[in-house]
């Protein structure tokens, strides 16, 4: 439980001082990435964290399913679109990624409370 509230402290830190550093930063030299476009990685990060000692496979079957919706998502959007723009896809990829891993941490924080 100890646990999951650091983290939560780090991902409010986290987003709190990039959020602070993009308003700080000129509107002309800003990156189109936003503060949230950091949870993936932390994400993962704090998945593996909280499910590394259960026995079932719980890290891995989350990076296959995450895998399998990018290269679905890849897939479909080649062929609807007939070309990947790496610009439009990858900045479209990385917040559907926001989401799936967000929502997998939300789900592994439930699991760990409900243990």
């Amino acid at each position: 439980m100890n646990q999951i509230i650091i983290q939560i402290i780090i991902l409010i830190a986290v987003l709190f001082i990039l959020r602070l550093f993009r308003s700080l930063t000129p509107k002309d030299s800003r990156p189109k990435l936003h503060p949230i476009d950091c949870l993936p990685p932390l994400s993962l990060w704090f998945i593996w964290q909280l499910s590394h000692l259960w026995a079932d496979p719980w890290f891995a079957a989350i990076v296959f399913i995450w895998m399998i919706i990018s290269i679905g998502l890849t897939l479909w959007w080649g062929l609807s679109k007939g070309e990947l723009l790496w610009n439009k896809f990858l900045l479209f990829y990385w917040r559907l990624t926001d989401i799936i891993l967000f929502l997998a941490y939300l789900m592994t924080v439930v699991r760990v409370l409900i243990r």
